[in-house]
């Protein structure tokens, strides 16, 4: 099993150390060799990934439930962001003292905090935490301790790890807290068993900045932290729902005089509140179909969006037109998660665009049901569906957040799904009655061709050849095919850009904001790139080995073409 270690503690001359698997469960690594090796799991350094094998300890007592015993492992490349992988995997808790471990702490007249075996146990012996106070060194101890501020003298942390300690810990910080093992004071020989609460580590939020997984360019870090403008949209609230002032503001915001095939009447069935089923293909205008009664509602529309960089492009380009969006995810810092929160619970936005794995945490549910929901949306429905070629396990969660939201619609959108996918979708959202609008899949701007593969580079020249400064992509098989194939067309002169899941987050992520940007890259990928690439000025689509089918043939060609324009 993969593992990421998350915290190196003292424990004599060796270490304890904590883990985190790649599915959030905590895991508190022992040496086989504890006994005899007094520099025991030195060798393990915080932000590591490391396979392992181990086996767990039975009849460990509670809260203690965390620890394995490690037989074999090995050293995998480390993660850049550790933080990041944090806030992805696990939700820390954020607030004061009371927030740590279930509230079942309780305090010494020291300040000390500790968790006492006769008046409860928590389920759990590791957790994370963001304080929203500073913790301040205190220099009078004889081990470094961290006191959290209260009216009463404060409450401490006793320090265990490896780090260089700070004067203070800001507000915000990524901390995590640890109990020590069951022990009793010797001048209480019938006291209570007890743990005492400790701080293994901490990651500084301008170590949260910069996600690992998906990098943001310091401009668009500055633009995403600014206050949201006002927009008159916005204002106007208690709008008529009706498709004439859909019209207006589609002319007003967007600047296109007219509607696209089947956009008035999916507009109109959101507008009459209720729930709806579209398949359009791309480039005929989906996200209209819910971005125009966002500003028409007076309460908040949620967008669920699969990528990262893609929910960023749209809220990007919808900021420019004076639209009050936002993301929530795991670019953001903790000062900027602040702020978009709070802007979703004073009513000021109009859309909040964010992935399954964030809205389904327990407090953006909350955040939610405190907030006036009109309307959800599952962008790329096709995910929810187990018969759907993108399959997401976590989009089939998503019935539980339209169940505690009652009161708003439900808008699912793809481009392609066949009738069987279609089904699951609307019983997969508990939307059976939902209206279905299929748009045609003609698309006459679109030239397909295909021909037999006999010389593959030499063809894929010549094809590139007729396309001099355009921008297009070309489909690859395989990791391996998509890196050969880059340094061939490179060698030639061609201006091209690999993506593939084998690279790392930083250049998956600089790649495409280049493509995104740039006006004539050749992107050369795997089916990994592309789903929700929000570029007008696609010109062609190669694909340079068999598509695996049909349907996911018409979704990567869907990607070219979406100006309106010829695209081969």
């Amino acid at each position: 099993m993969k593992v990421v270690i998350v915290a190196k503690t003292r424990m004599g001359s060796g270490a304890c150390i904590g883990a985190m698997t790649f599915d959030g469960i905590s895991l508190r690594l022992i040496a086989s060799d504890q006994k005899t090796n007094d520099k025991f799991n030195m060798e393990y350094n915080i932000g590591d990934v490391w396979d392992i094998e181990y086996a767990p300890i039975e009849d460990r007592p509670a809260p203690h439930i965390e620890d394995v015993v490690v037989h074999q492992k090995r050293k995998l490349p480390i993660i850049d962001d550790i933080s990041s992988f944090i806030d992805y995997q696990i939700t820390p808790k954020i607030g004061g003292t009371e927030a740590l471990f279930e509230g079942m702490t309780q305090v010494t007249k020291a300040g000390a905090q500790y968790i006492a075996r006769r008046s409860g146990i928590p389920p759990y012996s590791t957790m994370f935490w963001r304080p929203d106070k500073p913790l301040t060194r205190d220099s009078d101890a004889k081990r470094i301790r961290y006191r959290y501020p209260t009216p009463d003298g404060g409450r401490t942390l006793t320090f265990v790890g490896f780090q260089e300690s700070l004067p203070e810990i800001p507000v915000g910080t990524l901390l995590r807290v640890s109990l020590a093992h069951w022990w009793r004071p010797k001048d209480m020989p019938d006291g209570e068993l007890r743990c005492y609460v400790q701080l293994s580590g901490w990651y500084t939020p301008k170590q949260a900045e910069i996600s690992g997984w998906e990098m943001v360019d310091e401009a668009d870090e500055e633009q995403m932290a600014a206050p949201l403008s006002s927009t008159p949209t916005r204002k106007l609230t208690n709008l008529p729902l009706t498709l004439s002032t859909a019209q207006s503001i589609l002319k007003k915001v967007f600047g296109y005089d007219e509607f696209r095939n089947l956009q008035p009447q999916v507009i109109q069935n959101v507008l009459d509140k209720k729930d709806s089923l579209a398949i359009m293909p791309t480039g005929s205008g989906k996200s209209l179909c819910y971005q125009l009664p966002s500003l028409m509602f007076n309460g908040l529309t949620v967008v669920v969006s699969p990528l990262i960089s893609l929910m960023e492009d749209q809220v990007m380009q919808l900021r420019e037109l004076g639209v009050a969006a936002v993301y929530l995810n795991s670019t953001l810092s903790y000062d900027q998660y602040l702020y978009t929160t709070n802007q979703i619970r004073d009513g000021a936005v109009n859309l909040l665009y964010a992935a399954p794995e964030t809205l389904m945490r327990s407090e953006t549910m909350l955040l939610l049901e405190q907030s006036n929901v009109d309307c959800l949306t599952i962008d790329e429905a096709h995910c929810v569906s187990e018969w759907g070629h993108d399959f997401r396990p976590e989009y089939r969660q998503l019935v539980e957040l339209r169940r505690r939201l009652p009161d708003a619609i439900c808008l699912a959108v793809t481009a392609t799904a066949t009738d069987r996918v279609r089904q699951d979708i609307k019983q997969a959202l508990a939307i059976p009655n939902a209206g279905e609008f299929i748009a045609s899949f003609d698309r006459p701007n679109l030239f397909l061709a295909v021909e037999p593969k006999t010389a593959g580079l030499r063809q894929a020249l010549t094809f590139l050849d007729a396309h001099r400064e355009q921008a297009g992509i070309i489909y690859c098989s395989t990791r391996k095919q998509v890196d050969k194939l880059t340094a061939d067309l490179s060698a030639n002169g061609w201006p091209v850009l690999p993506y593939h899941a084998g690279l790392d987050a930083r250049t998956r992520q600089k790649n495409q904001r280049r493509f995104t940007r740039e006006e004539a890259v050749v992107m050369v990928a795997t089916v990994a790139f592309g789903m929700g690439i929000d570029k007008s000025n696609v010109r062609f689509v190669l694909h340079y080995d068999l598509p695996k089918n049909l349907e996911g043939y018409y979704q990567q060609i869907g990607r070219a073409g979406r100006d309106g324009l010829p695209s081969d």
